[in-house]
Parts: structure tokens; C-alpha cells; sequence
């Protein structure tokens, strides 16, 4: 199974504020506050329904999508 390397996500972004800045920019509509985007980083989650907008945002800002992902099952 392939699963999203978040913490990754974080570093590249710059945390939180530059992950939803980046949200902004590219999905307006994303609906997504601070504390939210906060939460995906202490719990390394991102919900299923947001990991398209953050590929699309990955994408846009220049990265591979490859680049943020991982196989746990590889790595054992």
C-alpha cells in the first residue's frame, strides 16, 4: 500500500501556514482554516477527500507527486 509521506508534505510546504497559503492560492474554495491544516500535521494525517487538492497543489508548486509518497511495506 502507498500512503502520503505527510510530514514530507509539511517540510516542503514550511508547516501548516504554507500548506494552506498554498491551498489559497490554488483551491480557493478548499474551505479549510488554520487549525485544520494544523491537526493533519500533529495527527500525520490528511483526509482522503483533501489528498487530491494537495497533489494539485503539489503539482502546481513545482513538485512530482512521487515525491510525497511512500510504501511502508517496501520500507520493512
Amino acid at each position: 500500500m502507498v500512503q502520503i509521506d505527510v510530514p514530507h508534505v509539511f517540510r516542503v510546504f514550511g508547516g501548516p501556514r504554507g500548506l494552506l497559503n498554498a491551498l489559497d492560492r490554488h483551491q480557493p474554495d478548499h474551505g479549510r482554516t488554520y487549525n485544520a491544516v494544523q491537526m493533519w500535521q500533529q495527527r500525520q494525517t490528511i483526509p482522503g477527500k483533501y489528498v487530491g487538492a494537495i497533489f494539485y497543489c503539489c503539482e502546481a508548486e513545482g513538485h512530482e507527486c512521487r515525491e510525497f509518497l511512500v510504501d511502508p511495506d517496501e520500507l520493512a
